[in-house]
């Protein structure tokens, strides 16, 4: 019998139909993944946060075989769309605060992720494998999903056979959508969008459904600003912030001048701490400019518009004021007794009858205020004994809480708390100049710019203590390892500084360096050197060479710099904060005197060393004069003394009898003349070429001058972002390279409530004043805007919360401030190329989130050197691809920029020069820049 007649015959008696025989194994292989692959691309983004942005464009959560590496993906993706470095350390945290630390093998399995990568800069080939595979896994699955299809139809299922032929074409075509995305479309699907498009533009007048830019003809013109758009808005910088190229900058290692600072360097903030130069503008020529002096004789050149940040007379008056209330103590803690009796039934009705027993009838006027504000609930009944008879009387009920919680909010204002002057201190050059001195009867000087915080620098190796030195620098003999005292305690501190101090005439005493014990050898302590070439009868351990250099205290003078000629070295005078005091309390314990008011005062017939000490005491935080006087000396150089004052209550000496004499007079902290300087006169000066820079500090201030003040680094496009959140209501996002939030806020105040900038600033707010930002305040605090001031912002950080911000916020405009201020983490061979990948990436970012992108740009010298000062397109700073990539490229230009006698003072031009979906035009707009916006020329 053949094998098909006992298939026949088994299926004739009823049994089961025979299974095909299977390879072993066949359903019992391990689905394709490269746990290896996995490892890498993890162990990549660790290292690297470019990694991150390459492999997020390729895998998600669910391509990971492992859980535990999802697990870990998702965590490095959490940390990343929150702008902070997603590090081994940073991950660990994230997951230990999770719980999940345990489960994915602990931190040293994070390590062993990042020891398994080659390279950090394969991370995307890795990440193809783990798609591969992950697409792999899901054909498997798609095919034990049509195979299950298959037997249980086979198997008596009730479905029809197309069904299952079409949920297994289904199940292949989830695959490859998962793998491949869509990026064509029919034309038939594109033709019904466009038209409802159309319908919507002509319903609305012919204004686009874009997002509006507040300018009439602008958006007549452009017909709003469309979602994938990049916008490039272009213009010289209007406000210059600029100082003279001659200005000495301080820097951590010495000095240099604002023309020879360049991107990269290090300059000083104003609180000490070293700061890097994120931008250095080209040098301006032509513009106004003033010589702003300052009470201690400090003179520096800066531009009408550079920033300063001062105090005014109104506000340090306020900051000394005590506050005070309109109630007494004992009033107070009646209305909070109150107001705690309120406890769990805050909606108990009360009278104002029952609520003044127990506040008090001080209270009684305040409460029918407050009653106004809550409003009655009801009435309450109580009995009322009148002419011997009772009767049921009833009141107005209040809520207890919210009648008692707004008396005690009224009660505890302070005095004039709503007219409280508000300064946040940033004004130009010519804003200080209007209000130079104060309006009152007496004329007092108004502006006084804080002094510097004590430089903030490492402790250096000093071939002599810094307190031994000024005791030479004060006292010493020049060229001899002398100095003269009358002080025993002198001596004593210099030996604690480790020298040998011996006698050597009336009141005169030799240093010695303590002898060190001879070597068996006799070789050299210092070099290894043989000492053959010293006497034989002389115990020393050092060469000739050495010893000239270091086997006396003359030697560490002379490698010091200072024995031929007394002066303060450059190592010195940027050593730590605790060297420098200690250099100045030896200074001080020998030429330093106490004057009766308190002042601390040093002279030297010295210029160099009186002008070194001045920058030493500048350094350590305090304001230094100098005075110069005719003396009699040896020679012409030594004929004048130049006494130096300054004033702090910090200690200063060490002796202990000079000590004792300035803490008996030195006067309270809390003084200005001690903490700031005054600004005494700002005079017009003829024009000088300027320059300005950015820094990368919070505060955006860096010093200047040999007195080391502190000073600020260097609109349309917010005017834009302004329109479209307070106006049109749709979300938009400021990142801002430039400026910071309180200076961005302040200036949205100005524009919207049209209180002048300068005002703002200076706090000097009328009542009027007060009532119009009173009345914007409601819709500017409703409005969608966000800003992020974030220094040195690059463009991964940058798409990383704007794609938050669409998912949670409807993103529907972000503006860059600016350009050229961004920063690339990738390598490129030349500025230019760095700045071609940002607009690219910009355009690519615009089109990912769908919403505009408004870029602001700089232009380069081009129009000032033409005779029409019109800008070009060629004119665009640092690359031509921002042309390129650009949708619209508006070019501001103002005549009265260039010529103050313009006819056309108080316009401004857009020019819009690139317009890819439509025609180029120039709109005429009205440039309010005392309220910091652009408005159309029918808006009054």
């Amino acid at each position: 019998m053949s094998v098909t007649d006992d298939m026949r015959s088994e299926s004739r008696s009823g049994g089961p139909p025979p299974v095909p025989a299977q390879p072993d194994g066949q359903f019992d292989r391990t689905p394709p993944q490269d746990v290896a692959a996995e490892q890498c691309v993890l162990g990549g983004m660790l290292l690297s946060k470019d990694a991150i942005a390459d492999v997020v464009e390729i895998l998600k959560t669910n391509d990971f075989y492992r859980p535990v590496h999802a697990t870990i993906f998702d965590t490095i993706l959490e940390i990343y769309g929150r702008g902070e470095p997603a590090d081994s350390i940073t991950v660990a945290a994230a997951l230990a605060d999770s719980g999940d630390l345990v489960r994915v093998g602990g931190a040293p399995y994070l390590h062993t992720l990042i020891a398994s990568v080659p390279t950090a800069a394969n991370a995307a080939y890795y990440a193809r494998i783990v798609s591969e595979r992950a697409v792999l896994r899901r054909l498997v699955e798609a095919g034990t999903k049509i195979v299950q299809l298959g037997y249980g139809t086979a198997n008596g299922g009730s479905r029809d056979v197309d069904d299952i032929v079409d949920l297994a074409q289904q199940a292949v075509y989830d695959v490859t959508e998962r793998r491949v995305s869509e990026d064509f479309a029919v034309l038939a699907d594109m033709l019904q969008p466009t038209l409802d498009e159309i319908e919507a533009v002509g319903a609305q007048g012919g204004v686009m459904t874009g997002v509006p830019t507040g300018f009439t003809d602008l958006d007549r013109l452009l017909n709003g600003l469309h979602p994938g758009q990049l916008i490039i808005v272009a213009g010289r910088p209007g406000l210059g912030k600029a100082l003279a190229l001659d200005t000495p900058l301080p820097t951590p290692d010495g000095w240099t001048t604002m023309g020879e600072i360049a991107v990269g360097d290090q300059l000083l903030a104003a609180d000490g701490s070293p700061t890097t130069v994120t931008a250095a503008f080209d040098v301006m020529h032509d513009r106004p400019c003033y010589e702003v002096e300052f009470s201690d004789g400090t003179v520096i050149v800066a531009d009408a518009e550079h920033l300063w940040k001062t105090t005014t007379r109104a506000s340090r008056r306020q900051e000394a004021a005590r506050p005070t209330r309109y109630w007494s103590e004992a009033s107070l803690a009646r209305v909070r007794a109150a107001y705690a009796t309120v406890g769990d039934e805050p909606h108990r009705l009360v009278t104002l009858s029952q609520a003044a027993e127990h506040v008090g009838a001080e209270f009684r006027n305040v409460l029918h205020t407050v009653a106004r504000e809550v409003g009655a609930n009801g009435r309450v009944s109580r009995p009322v004994t009148r002419a011997g008879k009772v009767r049921n009387w009833s009141a107005p009920g209040y809520p207890a809480g919210a009648l008692l919680g707004g008396l005690l909010a009224r009660a505890e204002r302070q005095v004039n708390a709503g007219s409280r002057v508000r300064h946040d201190g940033v004004v130009t050059t010519a804003q200080i100049a209007a209000t130079l001195r104060t309006d009152t009867a007496d004329r007092r000087l108004n502006h006084a710019v804080a002094n510097c915080g004590a430089l903030q620098l490492a402790e250096r190796d000093l071939p002599v203590p810094p307190y031994t030195l000024g005791v030479w620098l004060g006292d010493g003999h020049t060229g001899a390892s002398r100095f003269t005292t009358a002080d025993a305690e002198v001596v004593t501190l210099v030996e604690r500084d480790g020298f040998v101090v011996r006698p050597s005439g009336r009141m005169v005493y030799a240093i010695h360096l303590p002898t060190p014990a001879p070597s068996v050898d006799r070789r050299c302590v210092d070099c290894g050197g043989s000492t053959r070439a010293l006497r034989e009868n002389r115990a020393t351990v050092r060469c000739a060479d050495c010893h000239d250099r270091k086997g006396s205290f003359l030697g560490l003078l002379r490698e010091a710099g200072v024995a031929s000629e007394k002066h303060i070295p450059q190592s010195y005078l940027r050593a730590s904060e605790a060297q420098r005091r200690a250099l100045l309390a030896g200074l001080m314990d020998t030429d330093g005197t106490v004057a009766p008011a308190g002042n601390l005062q040093y002279t030297s017939t010295s210029r160099r060393l009186a002008e070194d000490v001045r920058e030493l005491v500048v350094s350590l935080g305090y304001r230094c004069t100098v005075n110069e006087r005719p003396v009699s000396g040896r020679s012409a150089a030594s004929s004048t003394a130049y006494t130096l004052n300054f004033s702090t209550p910090d200690t200063v000496f060490r002796l202990e009898r000079k000590r004792a004499a300035h803490a008996a007079r030195r006067r309270t902290a809390s003084d200005v003349r001690t903490t700031s300087r005054f600004i005494v006169d700002v005079r017009p000066v003829p024009s000088v070429p300027v320059r300005c820079v950015t820094v990368d500090n919070p505060d955006h201030l860096y010093l200047a001058s040999r007195s080391m003040i502190p000073t600020h680094n260097s609109t349309a496009s917010m005017d834009f972002a302004r329109n479209a959140a307070i106006r049109a209501n749709q979300a938009a996002a400021i990142f801002s390279l430039e400026m910071s939030k309180v200076e961005i806020v302040m200036r949205l105040l100005s524009a919207e409530a049209r209180v002048p900038l300068h005002v703002l600033r200076s706090g000097q707010l009328s009542d009027d004043d007060w009532t119009k930002l009173a009345r914007c305040m409601g819709e500017i605090s409703e409005a969608p805007l966000f800003v992020d001031d974030t220094p040195s912002m690059n463009l991964m950080e940058i798409r990383a919360k704007a794609r938050r911000l669409k998912q949670r916020h409807d993103l529907k405009m972000i503006v860059v401030d600016y350009l050229q201020l961004m920063t690339s983490p990738k390598r490129t061979e030349s500025r230019q190329q760095e700045v071609a990948d940002l607009s690219r990436g910009l355009k690519l970012l615009a089109k990912e989130v769908e919403c505009p992108v408004i870029a602001v740009s700089q232009l380069n010298r081009g129009p000032e050197q033409r005779t029409d000062k019109r800008p070009q397109l060629s004119d665009l700073r640092e690359s031509g691809s921002i042309e390129q990539d650009a949708d619209v490229v508006i070019l501001l230009h103002r005549d009265d920029y260039y010529d103050k006698e313009s006819p056309r003072a108080g316009e401004a031009d857009f020019i819009v020069a690139k317009h890819r979906n439509g025609p180029t035009d120039t709109i005429t707009v009205a440039a309010q820049l005392h309220l910091s916006r652009f408005v159309d020329m029918a808006i009054v």
